[in-house]
């Protein structure tokens, strides 16, 4: 649950309030006695007594009535935050996979690229896809197809880096950002992954599912984040024409 904290303040908003509402008191007994026609020799014992009263019915007033408002605003500025967080959560990740949405992984590579123009630093990004899945939906139904969706992007989570960006690019399609890498190092990536998963069964009749993997990287300072998306496309379509189960990769010069 969230935790709210006590807004800086706080006390002397408090003290604010009790003046407001004691001034407000005090000018109603007055007036009052102003009305019932108070003599002036009294004035000063009427004012003691007004501003006494005064003090005793604004810290009243405050705790009955103004105090578990703040407390009932500051509940729902909680419920509000809380729901905000949610509504963030849902737009960056993908409900039926868990993994990076495609807007938050097209973010994610973005920043890369611009840190490695920064920087000169290396990054790679890859395009991967599951071979022959509507096969899997016409057989086993669209609620299979979603569980073997689910399953494959743990299988590919877990050999994933922290630093690394997995998100799910539409359809059974996914994209995955990684940082700090050479060519090389993306293709043995790759290949671990395009294994792991061929070695996945998926509970039903020992079916199991390929990838076909299209690996790109990005090296100029000049690419751009569309560039290298397309030259792992591109290497996406030469691996399923190889036959699918297989990695292909372009460098981006």
């Amino acid at each position: 649950m969230t935790q709210t904290s006590k807004p800086p303040g706080g006390s002397v908003l408090m003290i604010v309030k009790i003046a407001l509402v004691m001034l407000a008191v005090e000018i109603i007994i007055m007036l009052g006695f102003y009305w019932f026609g108070m003599t002036l020799a009294n004035w000063k014992f009427a004012l003691l007594d007004a501003s006494l009263l005064a003090v005793i019915v604004a810290t009243i007033a405050y705790f009955a009535f103004v105090r578990p408002k703040d407390r009932q605003i500051r509940t729902m500025m909680a419920t509000l935050e809380e729901a905000r967080l949610k509504a963030e959560n849902l737009a960056r990740f993908d409900a039926l996979t868990g993994v990076l949405s495609r807007r938050a992984v097209l973010g994610a590579l973005d920043t890369e690229v611009e840190r490695a123009k920064r920087y000169g630093s290396a990054l790679a990004c890859l395009m991967l896809d599951l071979d022959r899945f509507k096969r899997i939906n016409d057989t086993y139904g669209h609620q299979f197809g979603d569980k073997v969706l689910h399953r494959i992007a743990q299988v590919i989570t877990e050999h994933c880096r922290t630093n690394d960006h997995l998100g799910r690019y539409g359809g059974e399609e996914f994209l995955i950002v990684l940082p700090e890498t050479r060519i090389d190092g993306a293709i043995m990536f790759a290949e671990r992954v395009r294994l792991a998963v061929a070695e996945t069964c998926l509970d039903r009749n020992e079916e199991r599912i390929t990838l076909s993997i299209g690996v790109a990287e990005w090296r100029n300072g000049d690419g751009s984040s569309h560039r290298l998306i397309a030259e792992a496309d591109r290497a996406l379509l030469e691996a399923k024409a190889a036959g699918r189960n297989h990695v292909v990769a372009n460098q981006l010069v």
